[in-house]
């Protein structure tokens, strides 16, 4: 089951996506969240009549309101060896882990807001997105899988200069809406709870990264159960599992991204995320 949150006809609406149709449900994103993690039948959903083409709709982040972005930094070995000198210099023994705040996350289509006033080196990291659909806290590993609702597509832009700059990753990791999620979320069921998908970033069509989700250093039933021994993850929280080896600040020479810029996502069995780049200033009235 593809589940999706997407605006048609002015409202913000929670849906199921059969082919090229979007069906609205009647159910919030938490709860069809929940009905996935527990594998609950999905025969007799409570649909409203409500139809669109996937054309027709402006597909939203898949987030509950109030949810956590965590993510997994230098979760790949290419990756580790690519940026060894600037972050980490041996494979990580226990998971890296940061957070990105919900005002960071911009749809499937959504125009990437990149201000060079903020940064002139924003940069690109194709990510599996895990949904969670159970509370869980202090889970094993064994038994942590059973609070995977389903996956996503992620696009963890990061600006290399604020993330080299400070010590902690916090600035560097949370442009406003620069940070695309979706287009939808696709539930275990079809994926398998641990499943080992490509994952591939194209800019302006140039292939940028490959990699699969089955090169992790920490898998998913880790990553759950480190950061739920210290706080509790609940449905509707995202994980972002890092990124495979291709990053733009580490080529030869240093890529970002520019105005005009299209960046693609795409993770096997989920889909894709296409994104326009403007890199304008903000807007000093928008942001009071």
């Amino acid at each position: 089951m593809k589940i999706a949150r997407y605006l048609s006809n002015g409202a913000d609406r929670v849906g199921v996506v059969e082919g090229d149709v979007v069906r609205e449900i009647h159910w919030s994103l938490r709860d069809l969240l929940v009905l996935a993690a527990t594998g609950g039948a999905t025969e007799n959903l409570p649909y409203t009549g409500h139809e669109a083409t996937v054309d027709e709709v402006t597909f939203l982040p898949p987030a509950v309101g109030g949810g956590r972005v965590f993510c997994a930094g230098i979760n790949y070995v290419e990756h580790q060896r690519e940026s060894a000198d600037v972050f980490v210099a041996e494979v990580p023994q226990e998971p890296i882990l940061f957070l990105k705040d919900s005002s960071t996350l911009a749809g499937a289509g959504a125009v990437l807001h990149l201000p060079k006033e903020v940064s002139e080196q924003f940069d690109w990291e194709a990510e599996l997105g895990v949904v969670i659909g159970a509370p869980v806290r202090n889970v094993s590993a064994e038994a942590a899988l059973h609070a995977v609702a389903g996956f996503t597509v992620v696009n963890d832009i990061t600006a290399r200069d604020l993330q080299t700059k400070h010590v902690q990753w916090t600035l560097g990791k949370n442009s406003v809406a620069a940070t695309p999620i979706g287009p939808w979320i696709v539930t275990k069921d079809e994926l398998g709870a641990e499943p080992e998908l490509e994952i591939s970033l194209r800019v302006n069509e140039q292939v940028k990264q490959t990699g699969n989700t089955r090169d992790m250093i920490f898998n998913v039933a880790r990553l759950i159960s480190t950061i739920s021994a210290v706080m509790p993850l609940m449905p509707g929280d995202v994980i972002a599992t890092g990124t495979p080896s291709g990053v733009g600040f580490k080529r030869n020479p240093p890529e970002f991204l520019h105005d005009g810029d299209v960046v693609e996502t795409r993770i096997e069995g989920i889909g894709a995320l296409i994104n326009p780049v403007h890199t304008g200033l903000i807007s000093r009235a928008a942001a009071s």
